[in-house]
């Protein structure tokens, strides 16, 4: 079934929200550009946030100049894995996960060296991935483990991280989504790869169907498996959480990203200004709609 298709099926069309709609009435109206940078500095969000103490993934070593560039491999020698990301990313770009095997480093199935690290670093400082092209800094994250309990939406030998998309109006929850890595996304839980996202009741924190690059699903195509009526860990002290982010960044419109890890629990990955809109498939529901 195509987005096409599906939107034809509901009652009103008007509760489907696109892109010149999400910015007239919900991101222009609720969210101040002056906080902005709030989001999209994700080191300046993260401080905020652990400020106000709520849970983030624990940064390891920041790379913001020639110093700090040569000294990654003494920071990093005790962490068995680590995610190297841009600090002003966006759509995932320019983020790579790191293990440690035998001693040696292997991103994606590949061997990559200190060199290579090296060198992806120097391309997130100049700006490679940066939202404006502009120079950024680089910084190390723990890597996170998938709680058990999603172990049944995510089919074996992947080892990316799945994570949980909530949009607020200020302290409200308005939607929330799964998005699972796959093979065809390349291990990574991005929906413009090919990942998979699938729509969560709010008020059971149980997983509906879900879609695939534009598609409405109702099992896994890598394992078969059905996708609705998982529950999701944390959910509940997600809620909770994400209340709270909009009064600590000062935006009243906003997606908050969480992970769930298997040891520390619920983490907040990151905070967006401008979440998409993909969202409304995997609910099969207009944003429109819940915002009313």
């Amino acid at each position: 079934m195509n987005l096409t298709n599906w939107a034809e099926k509901l009652p009103s069309r008007k509760g489907l929200l696109g892109i010149n709609g999400r910015n007239l009435e919900l991101i222009y109206t609720h969210n101040n550009r002056g906080f902005f940078p709030n989001v999209d500095d994700k080191l300046l969000c993260k401080r905020l946030l652990d400020e106000a103490g709520l849970p983030t993934p624990r940064t390891y070593h920041v790379v913001d100049g020639p110093g700090s560039l040569v000294q990654w491999p003494e920071k990093l020698a005790e962490a068995p894995n680590f995610v190297v990301k841009p600090n002003r990313g966006f759509g995932g770009q320019g983020i790579i996960l790191v293990k440690r095997v035998d001693g040696a480093f292997v991103s994606s199935g590949e061997p990559v060296s200190d060199d290579d690290i090296t060198f992806h670093l120097l391309q997130i400082c100049n700006g490679a991935f940066s939202l404006d092209n502009l120079a950024d800094t680089a910084y190390f994250e723990v890597t996170v483990v998938n709680h058990a309990g999603l172990s049944s939406l995510i089919a074996d030998g992947i080892s990316g991280v799945a994570d949980v998309r909530l949009i607020y109006q200020k302290d409200r929850p308005v939607m929330a989504m799964l998005r699972l890595p796959t093979r065809e996304s390349g291990g990574k839980a991005n929906l413009h790869q090919g990942g998979l996202g699938l729509g969560i009741d709010l008020e059971t924190g149980l997983t509906l169907n879900g879609c695939q690059r534009n598609r409405v699903i109702e099992v896994h195509p890598e394992t078969n498996l059905p996708l609705r009526g998982v529950p999701v860990p944390f959910f509940d002290e997600m809620l909770d959480y994400g209340a709270r982010v909009s009064a600590v960044v000062g935006l009243g419109y906003i997606g908050v990203d969480f992970v769930c890890d298997q040891t520390l629990g619920p983490l907040i990955l990151e905070v967006n200004a401008r979440p998409g809109l993909n969202i409304q498939i995997a609910n099969q529901t207009g944003l429109r709609t819940r915002i009313r």
